[in-house]
């Protein structure tokens, strides 16, 4: 068995752990402690100790946007952790608790999209970016350009600033999916800050609804649940006017 084994083994070398240490050259004098247990918990404890003290090295993914609440798997202190990963240059910082990992390219790390940046900001909650990307296209006579960029969502209001690019945060009602009937009750409602007069709106809707470009029943709909009860009322104006000619 395994002990007759050692004993065999011990008898071999002729006396065991005794000859063993003396090969070894381990010093068996009285009173000194075992060097191999203490050379056992040496490593062990300096093992421990470097895996106490070693900076943590998070598993970041590039294109992402991060938290600083994201980091907490990851150190007992995440804003400090934070700041260390921007001195390494493996976080960007966008906004007060707010970071991104770059996105390599052939012009250099380049910021990622503003809609992952905004989903991080706003925790997850639902957001629509509108203003003039959204209110040109249109066809309506709206010309705008923002040096911000205008975000509907249902938590913050106010003017901020992500990864150096400005944006327009407004607390507003607004449809999952919306169609671009949507978009011309939102329009109508913000041309003061398209910079277009609400006539011209209102000539150019019915020159388009006579092209039949709008579909009237969701036209109404949008308007009667997202407009205001004067912009209802401009818009029914239009589809009766437009029919009428």
């Amino acid at each position: 068995d395994a002990r007759g084994l050692g004993e065999g083994h011990a008898s071999a070398t002729g006396g065991g752990k005794a000859d063993l240490h003396r090969v070894l050259g381990v010093d068996q004098r009285p009173g000194l402690p075992n060097p191999g247990t203490h050379r056992i918990f040496y490593t062990v404890d300096y093992e421990r100790r470097r895996a106490m003290t070693a900076p943590a090295q998070p598993e970041l993914k590039a294109g992402r946007a991060y938290r600083t609440r994201d980091l907490a798997p990851w150190g007992r202190n995440p804003a400090r952790l934070a700041q260390r990963l921007v001195r390494e240059g493996r976080l960007r910082e966008a906004a007060h608790g707010l970071y991104y990992t770059p996105v390599p390219s052939k012009f250099g790390p380049a910021p990622v999209s503003d809609e992952l940046l905004l989903r991080a900001f706003l925790d997850d909650e639902p957001f629509l970016i509108s203003g003039p990307p959204r209110w040109n296209p249109l066809g309506l006579g709206s010309t705008a350009m923002f040096a911000s960029t205008l975000v509907y969502n249902t938590r913050r209001t106010g003017d901020f600033t992500l990864a150096g690019h400005p944006f327009i945060l407004r607390r507003v009602y607004f449809p999952k999916q919306p169609s671009p009937e949507w978009f011309v009750v939102d329009l109508l409602k913000h041309h003061d800050m398209a910079g277009v007069a609400l006539s011209e709106l209102r000539t150019n809707l019915v020159a388009t609804l006579r092209l039949g470009r709008w579909n009237v029943a969701t036209l109404r709909e949008m308007a009667a649940t997202y407009g205001t009860k004067s912009i209802a009322a401009l818009i029914e104006d239009c589809i009766v006017e437009a029919r009428a000619t």
